[in-house]
């Protein structure tokens, strides 16, 4: 076989892959476009797939359930958060505080679609499954940061990095189930409330 063919099987896998993508953002942007011109509950899979111009079947292979989408929606913020804060000059602590205003602000911009997507989310029998994988991303930045204060003397070393991120995700879970149920109890401010008792417990 030449050279070429050989590059033109070795890429293949490549193409699949770019393919495989494209079609799940596409699917994702179709559901996001519908939940905000319909109500949530009342956009059915099937209207997502007929947007996106997808079999039911595709839908399947990339969504296990229209409450998956949240998992693909904090992958979307998780990522752009990391390039955000690549231009954040400042403490980890000043990160951290970064990290949680940016994540209310975009909850907050798509506030309905949101609260609709997490009561379905938080109805799945799988939940803690689907939970970790959906935070897999927020929990792998937080850890990294507060490894970078623990390092440069900012934060105790007493506990794992992991084990923080963990805590400040429950919490901030605990505080989204809650916002998910309209109570008007809950300030905006409590993602911010939530860090200052982490950071207390943290601090050198």
């Amino acid at each position: 076989m030449s050279a070429s063919g050989n590059l033109a099987v070795a890429d293949q896998p490549s193409r699949r892959s770019r393919k495989k993508e494209q079609t799940r953002r596409g699917i994702f942007s179709a559901a996001m476009v519908l939940f905000s011109a319909q109500d949530y509950d009342a956009v059915t899979i099937e209207d997502i797939c007929e947007r996106a111009d997808v079999a039911k079947a595709t839908f399947f292979l990339h969504f296990p359930s229209k409450a998956a989408l949240l998992t693909e929606f904090n992958e979307r913020l998780t990522a752009t958060l990391e390039k955000r804060l690549t231009e954040v000059e400042g403490t980890a602590e000043d990160k951290l505080r970064f990290m949680v205003s940016a994540l209310v602000d975009d909850w907050e911009q798509n506030a309905e679609i949101m609260r609709k997507m997490v009561r379905e989310f938080l109805d799945q029998p799988s939940l803690p499954k689907a939970a970790t994988e959906a935070n897999a991303g927020i929990l792998d930045l937080i850890t990294g940061i507060v490894r970078e204060g623990q390092r440069g003397g900012e934060f105790s070393k007493t506990v794992a990095p992991d084990l923080i991120a963990a805590a400040l995700v429950a919490s901030w879970g605990s505080f989204i189930s809650a916002w998910s149920s309209e109570r008007n109890d809950i300030p905006q401010s409590a993602g911010e409330g939530l860090l200052n008792i982490m950071l207390n417990g943290l601090k050198t």
